[in-house]
């Protein structure tokens, strides 16, 4: 089913200002932190909407204001550039499963991806890894590019209700409740993966058990100090 025109606002809409400008800023973190190159792509959910905004097939460290488009759940357009990215159903069938989710990442991070073929699974080690589960993210084994609704659904199925699932030599999906929180997940999921490939050099790490994990997740002190730090370092200040 498409969305429903009458509960989307225009993409100029002033209501849309500020979502926008928070995307394009997710975007250019992505970029500057080394997790996105020429590839991969962020959304966002248009609230009160089965619609979402996302990058033009643009680099996500080139992306500005024009080089935004918004889509309904079936893909159709719904105002801004007119070219949407080639693997627009990752978002829109995630976003459409999963209604806790406001906005998903889509990386090709060197981490996931070597993660996503070793028989060794990505495991949380680290407290920042608490969003995981104790056996670390589920992998797609899909091969091609996300480009129809049935591979979309194909990998939502297989994410389940989890926040990250890897992609058999690809990359990684990542959703969250915000857009500062996907960001967040998806930059310390880079980290947790080269944390794991460097203590793997040494022997068999110790990873955090499921009981471990709760402790760590009864604290959600700070959830903005890491997207204020990293908005901080995109602005050149130290």
């Amino acid at each position: 089913m498409s969305a429903n025109r009458a509960n989307v606002p225009a993409f100029d809409s002033s209501d849309l200002k500020e979502l926008k400008e928070k995307l394009i800023t997710a975007c250019h973190i992505l970029d500057h932190e080394g997790v996105t190159d020429g590839y991969g792509h962020v959304s966002v959910r248009v609230p009160g909407a089965d619609a979402f905004i996302t990058i033009a097939n643009v680099s996500p460290g080139c992306v500005t204001m024009d080089r935004l488009i918004m889509q309904d759940f079936d893909g159709n357009y719904l105002g801004g550039a007119k070219t949407p990215p080639n693997e627009w159903p990752i978002h829109a069938c995630i976003l459409k499963a999963r209604p806790d989710v406001e906005s998903v990442a889509h990386t090709h991070s060197k981490w996931s991806t070597i993660f996503s073929v070793l028989p060794i699974k990505l495991k949380p080690m680290h407290h920042y890894g608490k969003f995981l589960s104790a056996d670390g993210p589920p992998v797609y084994q899909g091969i091609g590019l996300v480009r129809t609704v049935e591979r979309g659904n194909d990998l939502t199925a297989a994410l389940g209700n989890g926040p990250v699932v890897l992609m058999r030599a690809h990359g990684d999906a990542v959703v969250g409740a915000s857009i500062e929180q996907v960001i967040e997940r998806t930059t310390r999921l880079a980290m947790l993966g080269e944390w794991n490939h460097l203590a793997l050099l040494h022997g068999e790490p110790k990873y955090l058990t499921a009981e471990e994990l709760e402790v760590y997740n009864a604290d959600q002190r700070f959830p903005m100090r890491g997207w204020e730090y990293y908005v901080s370092r995109l602005n050149g200040r130290k």
